[in-house]
């Protein structure tokens, strides 16, 4: 609850001590006031409020729309490991990371081009006859066109004669797994161990070979994602989530989980013990056990906004402890606003200055593909006071209503106190009072360090029985942050 202060016989104090992310749930009406009701493109890191960091579009073009980005990490390489595959036009490309050109990679013998450019893929090794090392590989399959593979040391392309065409591949116990077949919706399917291109059963010696699992459903649904969970692998179909365990083919034991299934397979993110996942009203979260509602409260405003239509194409990555989820808001049919859960301070931001087709986390980058930009990678930025790049957008930042606990007293002669910084270049800020009566706005130039008295300003705006506070920035503004948290004075009158 708010922090309310009695400082004269008509003053009270409104303290907002820093500043976090969304709540949403309820009306809104004093709440801890260090969260907003609503609030966009900014960031909150250590209870300050600045503008989130712009992201950067990198130069390499491709002449078709980028469907699939995959890494494939070349840890037996010395130099140049992060191997970035882009699937463009039925066609592979690779550049290094951080490398100013695609190369287009050779098809195998006897394809001029695959019939698809949406793969799942998982990075391997394979240990080559006559070679002294093993090789890492990136192996992509899809439900059209099968398995291939990409070795990390030449970039060659080959065929992997897999039993059936996957829609979805995981490794799991040094095999890979496959589903989501055409024809098969209720089969998974897996690889010998420790070699992903031998998928021959083994009579005498079945944990030495390969072999398919049956867990059908009878209601016409598809296994959507397989993702490794510890010593598990979980399998999910939209309405179902199954846990697979044990490590040889003798021992693997299906269970049914509750709670439903994962409607949108590319939303699913694994976060160490817990799986972050969209539903049609929400993130969800599977614990091991069964699948929950998760938060929903906090971003409530915001999942009533998505296009439940165009929900298939939502995307979502963990990356440097954040859950990011593409959406479609506000009849959108393509991703247009980016929802992000930070795991370690349990704040929800939202962000639409960016729209996302896939993203593609690495150990220390945040890559993504945007239907705005065909054929083009952007790098996700984070703390824009540390790039001194902010969003070229508008940011807002909402806090709850607030009757400073006198509901019966009528509130006028506000104060507003705050401390703002800024870099190089003085940033225009506006602060708004509203009212159930009417909203009064005063607009302030925070000036660079060397003009540091004039930093802090006081403000004194009128009218009201309760309020709330609203702080934006317009599109354009260079970089600033608040810092501190907000105090809101009030003259304070009886009925």
């Amino acid at each position: 609850m708010a922090n309310y202060t009695s400082i004269g016989s008509y003053d009270a104090t409104a303290m907002y001590p820093q500043f976090r992310g969304l709540l949403q749930y309820g009306d809104g009406i004093n709440y801890d006031p260090r969260y907003a009701t609503d609030a966009c493109n900014v960031e909150t890191p250590g209870g300050v409020l600045q503008p989130c960091a712009e992201c950067q579009l990198l130069a390499p073009e491709l002449p078709h729309p980028i469907e699939t980005l995959a890494l494939l990490h070349r840890r037996h390489q010395e130099a140049d490991r992060d191997l970035l595959v882009a699937a463009s036009g039925n066609r592979l490309y690779a550049m290094v990371a951080g490398g100013t050109e695609w190369t287009l990679l050779g098809m195998p013998e006897g394809l001029a081009e695959f019939q698809s450019s949406v793969w799942s893929w998982v990075s391997y090794e394979i240990n080559p006859e006559g070679s002294k090392a093993p090789v890492d590989v990136l192996l992509l399959s899809n439900a059209l066109d099968g398995m291939f593979m990409v070795r990390g040391d030449d970039l060659t392309v080959s065929s992997v004669p897999s039993p059936k065409k996957f829609g979805v591949i995981a490794r799991y116990a040094e095999r890979i797994w496959g589903g989501a077949i055409d024809g098969d919706p209720d089969m998974l399917v897996y690889s010998a161990p420790y070699d992903p291109t031998n998928w021959e059963a083994d009579v005498e010696h079945p944990e030495d070979g390969a072999g398919d699992i049956l867990q059908p459903s009878w209601d016409g649904d598809s296994f959507t994602a397989l993702s490794a969970f510890g010593s598990q692998l979980i399998a999910f179909k939209r309405t179902r989530v199954w846990r697979i365990l044990g490590t040889d083919p003798g021992e693997y034991a299906f269970k049914e989980q509750y709670g439903g299934g994962a409607p949108y397979a590319q939303t699913i993110a694994v976060d160490a013990e817990r799986i972050f996942m969209l539903t049609a009203q929400g993130v969800a979260l599977y614990d091991g056990l069964s699948v929950n509602p998760f938060q929903q409260e906090y971003a409530q405003e915001v999942f009533r906004r998505m296009n439940k239509a165009a929900l298939h194409q939502a995307t979502a990555c963990l990356w440097d402890k954040s859950y990011y989820c593409a959406l479609p808001l506000d009849g959108s049919t393509v991703n247009n606003a980016v929802l992000i859960f930070n795991t370690e301070d349990g704040t929800w931001l939202l962000r639409d200055d960016v729209s996302v087709e896939s993203f593609l986390p690495t150990e220390n980058e945040l890559y993504f593909t945007s239907t705005h930009t065909p054929g083009r990678v952007w790098l996700w930025h984070k703390d824009s006071w540390e790039t001194g790049e902010p969003t070229p957008n508008a940011t807002r930042w909402v806090s709850p209503w607030n009757d400073l606990g006198h509901k019966k007293l009528i509130k006028g002669g506000f104060e507003v106190y705050f401390l703002a910084e800024v870099k190089d270049q003085p940033a225009n800020l506006t602060f708004s009072i509203q009212t159930e009566k009417k909203t009064k706005t005063k607009h302030y130039t925070v000036t660079p360090v060397a003009d540091a008295a004039k930093s802090a300003k006081q403000k004194r705006l009128h009218f009201g029985r309760r309020f709330r506070l609203i702080i934006e920035s317009a599109a354009g503004v260079p970089v600033w942050r608040l810092i501190g948290g907000v105090m809101v004075v009030a003259e304070i009158d009886s009925d």
